[in-house]
């Protein structure tokens, strides 16, 4: 066949490839609503909206009510609440389809070559496939594609005056949505940086040549940077919101520490242990090989700026994990820069005589994609979850989670008009606010930077079952009510069991999603004579498995009842969810985990290793089983066994306090002649 069908046919597979990488893109950017934030900024939003103002003080909490707020995200509060009153969580989902898909289509601008196809889309679905985690409705969304923008008009229109208007404009409108709006400014002075190095500072090879601007492009970019700062100001808070970022970024140490330590996102990805595996982060990890590498075989003529933009995204994203998108981008962008400047030949150090043996490798690549891609689609189709109310699977495309928010817990304060000042969790203050405010004030949410350190950790004494730190704030703050969500993590027992065994205090409200306390004061009485709940008396809910059928069905719903049930010392309800939840799936780890933990606490030491080795034969990589299961061997005589796994648990967590106490206690009962190692012995 002659060379023109080669050409055409590599050229076709390449745009397959390219259309089946934005279906797949299209269809994991409509993954539901599940962003715990996103409910603040729908409150906030609704709050401009009605009220015709940007509040500068705090107006959510009973906590810090009046302290200052530089509330950056103000724009993009305005613009999904307009979005979520006019066509509901559709119309969220849609406006983060637009977002993401716009974001996509200019990096894919950004690197197309039609004789080139399939290097950048390979790059590309490294970037979706990473960055799918972050597909969530937040303004970190509008940071990437302000970044994306950025980045386009200085690669085409640099040297046109237009250029410098549009960048302000765009700007202007990212000062307003998100606190990343400093990316824009130290992008500019990134370029600018490279620019002056390749200009003073000899540089190897052809380094000093690369990409380097004109005269009248580099005062262009010169401009462009006063121009961006300068509409950094533009905002309500003038001076306080320019500086914010700047102010954050130096605030990081010292007691904002904790932020860090307890707030998932904030925390490294890697640490030396799983840094050579290949999880966690497998995705992020390939990009960072490959663009290092693109590096290296272009080292010849290496882009100084291109390679410090990398390196600075790359520290962002080894410093916490909410940056990944950043570094995605980053690494995408030095992979165009310096394959553009690679010929296959150079890459694979190969010559064949066959002319078409492009065309021949590209349509490979491109088939291989295609499957790979197809793959990933078809596994997208089968994320979803048990919707227990309706008997069905839940897609976890569209619509709103019904897996990440105490949907029924809330829907109970809303459908009786239960008001007042509520102690919550970290992760439902955000969700209370969108579904509750005004009508209820809470006690924190994430805004980390406006609650400050010393408050986060009064908190976290308080989640952690600190009574006395409890009810100072109920003292101090007036609480009345105490909402505690149980859909990620269970409630410690020291909080969850104090609440109901007081005489001030009523559960009123008891499920797999939360449970909800009043306080016995005049405002309350209505409430909790009528939904008042003595859990000796309560049952276990059944399951009609008929309904369900044959599907693979989680028990969500009964560990979370289960674990909550067990926290506030009911371990035989407790016992009863979990043979419920073993109805539904009989090899549920988290069951057979919480089987153990009932065994320790009625101390049938035999019984509970037995269910908690299951578990670990399941998950053997969860420190919590290997704990439990190290405590289950410690009171069983096998204090070698126990230690061993202390040890290991203690090499990937070296300061987790409850491994460190039990060790401790291990060691004193090798020196304890009464310890149970010797009277196993004995026996």
């Amino acid at each position: 066949m002659s060379e023109w069908f080669w050409k055409k046919l590599s050229f076709l597979s390449g745009w397959l490839a390219i259309i089946f990488l934005f279906a797949a893109i299209i269809l994991t950017a409509n993954i539901e609503i599940k962003d715990f934030d996103l409910w603040l900024h729908l409150a906030t939003g609704k709050y401009i909206l009605q009220h015709h103002e940007i509040p500068s003080h705090d107006i959510l909490s009973c906590t810090i009510a009046g302290r200052p707020w530089i509330n950056h995200e103000w724009l993009f509060q305005v613009i999904v609440s307009a979005v979520y009153q006019w066509a509901g969580s559709d119309g969220l989902i849609g406006l983060q389809v637009m977002v993401i898909g716009i974001t996509f289509v200019l990096l894919l601008m950004l690197g197309y070559d039609s004789r080139r196809q399939a290097g950048p889309v390979i790059v590309l679905l490294l970037v979706l496939l990473a960055y799918q985690y972050r597909f969530t409705l937040r303004p970190e969304i509008f940071s990437l594609l302000f970044l994306t923008l950025y980045v386009f008009v200085l690669t085409f229109s640099l040297d046109r005056k237009w250029s410098l208007w549009i960048l302000f404009f765009l700007q202007l409108l990212w000062s307003n949505i998100h606190g990343f709006f400093i990316l824009g400014p130290l992008l500019i002075m990134i370029y600018l940086c490279g620019e002056w190095i390749k200009r003073r500072i000899p540089l190897p090879y052809r380094w000093n040549s690369v990409g380097r601007l004109t005269n009248g492009e580099y005062t262009r970019l010169k401009e462009i940077l006063l121009m961006v700062i300068v509409a950094c100001f533009f905002n309500p808070h003038i001076f306080q919101g320019a500086w914010y970022p700047i102010g954050t970024f130096f605030s990081l140490s010292g007691g904002n520490q904790v932020f860090f330590e307890h707030i998932q996102e904030l925390q490294r990805p890697f640490t030396w242990e799983t840094l050579f595996s290949l999880d966690p982060y497998p995705y992020m990890k390939a990009l960072i090989f490959i663009s290092f590498f693109s590096f290296v075989l272009n080292r010849r003529r290496l882009d100084i700026g291109i390679f410090i933009l990398w390196f600075s995204f790359l520290m962002l994203f080894l410093h916490a994990v909410r940056n990944i998108a950043f570094f995605a981008f980053a690494a995408y962008l030095a992979f165009l820069v310096n394959f553009q400047q690679l010929s296959l030949r150079q890459i694979f150090r190969i010559r064949l005589a066959d002319k078409n043996y492009r065309h021949y490798a590209s349509i490979a690549v491109n088939v291989t994609l295609i499957l790979w891609i197809f793959n990933f689609i078809q596994q997208s189709f089968s994320r979803g979850y048990y919707d227990f109310d309706k008997f069905e699977r839940k897609s976890e495309f569209g619509g709103i989670s019904l897996r990440n928010y105490p949907v029924q817990a809330v829907d109970f304060l809303s459908e009786n008009k239960i008001s007042g000042r509520f102690f919550n969790g970290f992760n439902s203050g955000a969700y209370l606010l969108g579904r509750t405010f005004p009508r209820i004030k809470i006690f924190i949410d994430g805004r980390t930077e406006v609650y400050g350190a010393e408050f986060f950790k009064e908190y976290n004494k308080i989640w952690d079952g600190d009574q006395a730190v409890f009810e100072q704030a109920v003292r101090r703050y007036g609480l009345t009510g105490a909402f505690l969500n149980h859909v990620h993590v269970p409630v410690s027992a020291g909080l969850i069991s104090y609440l109901y065994e007081h005489k001030d205090w009523a559960l009123v409200y008891f499920d797999y999603d939360a449970a909800i306390f009043l306080k016995r004061i005049e405002q309350n009485k209505p409430w909790i004579d009528r939904y008042a709940i003595d859990l000796s008396q309560w049952q276990s809910p059944k399951l009609d498995l008929l309904k369900v059928g044959l599907q693979k069905v989680t028990p969500y719903r009964q560990v979370n009842r289960a674990y909550a049930l067990f926290n506030m010392k009911f371990y035989d309800k407790a016992l009863a969810e979990v043979q419920e939840g073993q109805r539904i799936e009989p090899y549920n780890v988290q069951l057979y985990m919480l089987l153990g933990k009932i065994n320790i606490e009625k101390g049938e030491y035999q019984t509970a290793f037995e269910n908690i080795r299951k578990a670990k034969l399941i998950d053997p990589q969860d420190v919590w089983i290997r704990y439990h299961l190290a405590v289950a061997l410690y009171h069983l005589g096998e204090i070698r066994q126990a230690k061993e796994q202390c040890r290991r648990i203690l090499k990937e967590r070296p300061a987790e306090g409850k491994v460190l106490f039990l060790l401790s206690q291990i060691y004193a009962a090798e020196q304890n002649t009464n310890s149970p190692e010797k009277q196993s012995h004995e026996r």
